[in-house]
C-alpha cells in the first residue's frame, strides 16, 4: 500500500510512529499523525493548516489527546489492535481520495490531512479551537478537487509556445512564498516579546490581530502557486549572512530587528503582489501601516516601562501659599519616597509658574526622580521637566511632543476604559486612571471608582497611576484592585509631615506589588 504514497507522506507516517513509541502507545493515532503533519512544516498539509488559521502552539496546549483516544495503562491487546485499525482505515481512505481524481496520483500529505477532517470529528473540533478555519479549509480542497477535474480545455488555435511565462510564474512565487513567511515569522517575534517581556494585554491582542490579518490576505494568493515555487534547498539566500544578522544586544533589538522585518516583507508581498491581485497587494499595504503604528506604540511601552517602571508614588503639588512651602514639600515628599513630583497650578502668570518649575526641578534631580509639568508642556521644556501630564480636553499626545521632543513624558488622565484604548493608540507614555474616591483637591462630576481600577488593571500593562481621593485609609482597597502605582495629592501636601505620610504610603505599595 505505502508504495503509492510520497516520499512527504511517508516522512510523516515514521514520525507519527515515533511519537507513539515516545509516549507507550502500541500503535499510532489520528492525533500522532496530525502532530507529525504538522511537524514537517515544509509539507502541503502543514501549509495549510497555518495559513487557514492554526495556531500551532495553542493546539498544542491543549488536551493531550482529543476524548476517545486516552491512553489506558492497563490497555488490553485488543484495545491496540483496535487503534491500529483506525489508523489503517485513515490510510486507506486518504489513498481513496487521492486515487478518486487520477488513478495514478499518489498519495501526499493533503490527502492525509483530507482524510483526517471527514473522519475524525473530535480531532477536527479539536483544530477548530486552536483557530482552524475548517470549513474555509475544506472548501479550498473541494475547489482543488474541482480543479483537478476539470476537463483541459483545447485551444481552437496553439499561438507560439511563450517559455518566459511558466519560469516568471516561479520566481514571483518563491519571492511572494519567502516574503509572506518573513512577515508572518518577524510579527510572531514581536509579539512574543508583548506578551511574556511586556506582559501587555492590549497590545497583545494588537499584534496578534495583525498577525491573523496578514494570514487572512495571504490566503488571497494562489497556496499551489506559493508551494509549488518554493525550494528552500536552492535558496542562495539561506548561506548568505551578514555580521549584523548573526548579533542581538539585548532583547530590544531583537524587537527592533523583527519589526523591520516584517515591514520590508510586507512591502515585497505589496508590490510583487500587483503583479497577481492589486486588491490583495492593496491588503498588504494597510497591513505595512499597521505594522509602522504597532512598532511606535511597543516601543513608546518599551521606553515608558524602562523610565517609569519602578515609579510606584506620584505626589502632585500646587497651590501652596509661598515659594518656601512649595520646596519644603516637594523636598520632604522625595524624602518619604516619592518617585515622580507632578506640579499643577492654577491662575499664576508665567513667569511666576516657571520659576516654580525650575526650583521643583532641581529637588527632584538631585533626588534621582521624575519631574512632570501638568497641562504646559511649552513650560515643561522651558523648565526642563521629563514630561507633561493632559487632561481630556488639553494638548493632544502628538501635540504636546512636538513641543516636548519624541523622547518626553506624555501622561493622560483617562476615566473610562475607551479611554485608555485611545491614550495607547496615540502612543502615550503613562496613564492616570481615575477618580477613584471623592477629592480633596479637585472637583469630579463623577468617580471611576474601584471597578475602572481593575478594568485598567486587566486592559494594559502600560505604566498607569491611580488617582482621585487616595490616602492611608483607603489605599490598600486600590492595590487590591490590581493598581501598582498610586498618585495623590492632599494625602501628603495636607499632612502634618509630608516625610512620614510619602513614607507610609509608600510602604503599603511596596508591600502589596
Amino acid at each position: 500500500m505505502f508504495e503509492s504514497f510520497t516520499a512527504g507522506a511517508l516522512r510523516v507516517l515514521g514520525r507519527s510512529e515515533q511519537r507513539a513509541v515516545a509516549r507507550g502507545s502500541g500503535a499510532a493515532e489520528p492525533i500522532d499523525l496530525i502532530a507529525a503533519l504538522l511537524d514537517d512544516e515544509e509539507s502541503r498539509a502543514s501549509s495549510l493548516l497555518r495559513r487557514f488559521g492554526l495556531e500551532v502552539e495553542r493546539f498544542l496546549d491543549l488536551e493531550r489527546l482529543p476524548r476517545g483516544f486516552e491512553i489506558d495503562e492497563a490497555e488490553t491487546g485488543d484495545a491496540s489492535v483496535a487503534r491500529d485499525e483506525r489508523l489503517k482505515l485513515l490510510l486507506s481512505a486518504a489513498s481513496t481520495h487521492a486515487k478518486a481524481l487520477d488513478r495514478g496520483s499518489s498519495v501526499g500529505t493533503e490527502h492525509l490531512l483530507t482524510a483526517l477532517i471527514e473522519e475524525e470529528a473530535e480531532l477536527v473540533e479539536r483544530l477548530a479551537r486552536a483557530g482552524l478555519a475548517v470549513d474555509d479549509l475544506v472548501e479550498h480542497l473541494a475547489e482543488q478537487d474541482r480543479e483537478a477535474a476539470a476537463p483541459i480545455p483545447i485551444a481552437a488555435e496553439i499561438g507560439p509556445l511563450e517559455l518566459s511565462e511558466p519560469g516568471e510564474g516561479v520566481h514571483l512565487g518563491r519571492i511572494l512564498d519567502a516574503s509572506a513567511n518573513r512577515a508572518s515569522e518577524g510579527l510572531r517575534v514581536v509579539e512574543d516579546y508583548v506578551r511574556f517581556a511586556l506582559d501587555d494585554p492590549g497590545l497583545t491582542k494588537r499584534v496578534k490581530e495583525v498577525r491573523h490579518r496578514l494570514g487572512e490576505a495571504v490566503r488571497g494568493l494562489s497556496l499551489d502557486m506559493l508551494i509549488g515555487a518554493r525550494d528552500t534547498r536552492g535558496d542562495v539566500g539561506t548561506h548568505i549572512m551578514t555580521a549584523t544578522e548573526s548579533v542581538r544586544e539585548n532583547p530590544r533589538s531583537v524587537l527592533i530587528a523583527n519589526f523591520k522585518r516584517a515591514a520590508e516583507a510586507l512591502r515585497s508581498l505589496e508590490e510583487y503582489g500587483k503583479l497577481v491581485d492589486v486588491w490583495v497587494a492593496g491588503r498588504f499595504e494597510v497591513l505595512r501601516y499597521d505594522v509602522y503604528t504597532l512598532e511606535k506604540l511597543v516601543m513608546t511601552a518599551v521606553i515608558a516601562r524602562k523610565t517609569l517602571g519602578d515609579a510606584r508614588l506620584m505626589v502632585l503639588v500646587g497651590g501652596l501659599p509661598t515659594m518656601g512651602d512649595l520646596t519644603f514639600v516637594v523636598a520632604e515628599s522625595l524624602a518619604g519616597g516619592a518617585d515622580v513630583i507632578q506640579l499643577r497650578e492654577k491662575g499664576l502668570d508665567d513667569r511666576t509658574w516657571l520659576r516654580l518649575a525650575r526650583e521643583v526641578r532641581i529637588l527632584t534631580a538631585q533626588a534621582g526622580a521624575r519631574f512632570l509639568v501638568n497641562d504646559r508642556p511649552d513650560l515643561a521644556r522651558l523648565a526642563g521637566a521629563d514630561g507633561v501630564h493632559l487632561g481630556q480636553d488639553d494638548l493632544t499626545v502628538r501635540d504636546a511632543r512636538r513641543i516636548l521632543g519624541p523622547s518626553g513624558l506624555v501622561g493622560v488622565s483617562t476615566h473610562r476604559r475607551e479611554q485608555i484604548a485611545q491614550a495607547v493608540l496615540d502612543a502615550a507614555s503613562y496613564l492616570g486612571v481615575g477618580p477613584v474616591f471623592p477629592s480633596g483637591t479637585k472637583e469630579f462630576e463623577s468617580h471611576a471608582g474601584l471597578g475602572y481600577v481593575r478594568e485598567a488593571s486587566e486592559t494594559t500593562n502600560l505604566p498607569w497611576f491611580a488617582i482621585g481621593g487616595i490616602d492611608a485609609s483607603n489605599i490598600d482597597e486600590v492595590l487590591e484592585a490590581g493598581a501598582e502605582r498610586i498618585a495623590v495629592s492632599a494625602a501628603v501636601v495636607r499632612a502634618t509631615s509630608p516625610r512620614q505620610a510619602a513614607a507610609e504610603l509608600r510602604a503599603r505599595i511596596d508591600r502589596a506589588v
